[in-house]
Parts: structure tokens; C-alpha cells; sequence
């Protein structure tokens, strides 16, 4: 039961998209809205703990200021330098660490209400998902680092005809090619069949496997396949 309430209150502070992930993972659901609700209610909770901090900041900020204030031979009005210390100290603590902390506490469970009532969804904190949102950058960076790695050099695209369809070897990956994106190559029509890796040599290549247009058949989105100077119209390799 601990682990389920801790991972639901882990849940509620991830991005919907980190959520979503460790839900799918877990065999059991978890109590993501029930603990939402709960941490909100102690993010707001803290509302006069904010501000009792505050006053005794503030109080703390007059006390030094009355202090140099006697000490001064001529001292000014004592009342208004007195107030004026009482605001400036309550403006230092809303810029001060331990006023700032509170602050986004509060704010962010403000929020964290607003949209449970307004969804029914929690919504994440903002850090954790600063936080998760450079982890995929990074992640996504480090898998297209090795993706290129794996391919290669840039090579000019190899076309290849078996009479039945196309093969297209290319070192790069064309993510705008998929089943609903129609190829044209030298005045025909293709569509994509399957993707797959094949080796070359210490590299791999990334091989479309393409079928021709059939009659009747909808051109949703057309995309031009150039003729790369090493195409051959026997295939080697296999469809």
C-alpha cells in the first residue's frame, strides 16, 4: 500500500507523457488523482505558514534597522523609518530563498487545483518536468548520435528493380516516408511495403522496400525520389 500511494505521488508530479509510460509498466493502477488532491490540499495548507514566515522575516529585517536607528546621534522619525523597514523587509522576503521556496509550493498547487477541477487529469510540477523534458532531449540526442554512427558516411541512395518493385538502400533515414506517403521515381508510383537494416560493409544501410501504385488507389501525399548516380536496374539484393 506504501509503494502505491509513494509511486501515485511520483505520478502526479510527472509530465503526462512520463505518466502515461509508468502506468503502462506497472500491473496495478495507481492513485494518481486521490494523491494529487491530497498533496494540493498540503501545497495550500501552507498559505499562513508563508506568511507567518513573512512577518517574522520582516520583523527580523525592522529589528536591525530600529537598532541602527538608535544608534544614529540624530536619529529621523522613528515611526515612518520603522514602517518603511516593516515593508522593505516583507519585499526582501518574497526574493529570499526561503520565501521563494514557499511561493512555488503554493502557486504550483493553486495550479495543480485548478486543473482537477477544471479536467480531472493532475498536471505535473514544473521542475519535474523541466527536468524530464531535458532527460528526453538529452536521450534523443544520444540515440541520433548512435544512429549515425551505426550508419555511416553519407552515400548517394542505391535504387534496385526486381521487375516487381523497388529497393531503396539509403544511409539515412527518411522519416517522411511511410505507408501513406505515395513515391514517385522516374515517372512511376510506389508505396512504402517495409523498413528494415541491412549491413554494408562496417555500416548499415536503411532499405525501402517499395511496391507499385495500384489503380485506384489514393495519392494522399507525393514524394520525389531523385535518380542517385549509383542506381542499377538489377538487384543484387532481395526485396
Amino acid at each position: 500500500m506504501t509503494r502505491r500511494v509513494l509511486l501515485g505521488l511520483w505520478s502526479a508530479l510527472l509530465p503526462a507523457s512520463e505518466r502515461g509510460r509508468l502506468e503502462a509498466r506497472l500491473e496495478y493502477d495507481l492513485p494518481t488523482v486521490p494523491v494529487s488532491w491530497a498533496l494540493a490540499a498540503v501545497q495550500l495548507a501552507l498559505i499562513p505558514v508563508w506568511a507567518l514566515v513573512g512577518l517574522a522575516y520582516a520583523n527580523s529585517v525592522a529589528g536591525l534597522q530600529a537598532e541602527a536607528i538608535l544608534a544614529t546621534a540624530v536619529p529621523p522619525l522613528f515611526i515612518e523609518t520603522m514602517l518603511g523597514s516593516v515593508g522593505l523587509g516583507l519585499l526582501a522576503y518574497l526574493v529570499s530563498p526561503p520565501g521563494l521556496a514557499l511561493e512555488y509550493v503554493i502557486l504550483t498547487g493553486v495550479v495543480r487545483v485548478a486543473s482537477l477541477v477544471a479536467s480531472g487529469q493532475p498536471v505535473g510540477d514544473p521542475l519535474v518536468t523541466l527536468l524530464a523534458g531535458l532527460k528526453r532531449l538529452a536521450g534523443a540526442e544520444i540515440r541520433q548520435q548512435r544512429r549515425l554512427r551505426a550508419l555511416g558516411p553519407l552515400r548517394p541512395d542505391r535504387v534496385l528493380s526486381d521487375g516487381r518493385g523497388l529497393l531503396v538502400l539509403s544511409s539515412r533515414d527518411k522519416p517522411d516516408w511511410n505507408e501513406r506517403v505515395t513515391i514517385e521515381f522516374e515517372g512511376a508510383f510506389y508505396h512504402l511495403v517495409r523498413q528494415e537494416d541491412r549491413p554494408h560493409d562496417r555500416w548499415v544501410n536503411v532499405a525501402y522496400v517499395l511496391r507499385p501504385h495500384q489503380s485506384g488507389e489514393l495519392i494522399r501525399r507525393l514524394v520525389k525520389l531523385e535518380t542517385p548516380p549509383e542506381s542499377s536496374p538489377e538487384a543484387p539484393d532481395t526485396v
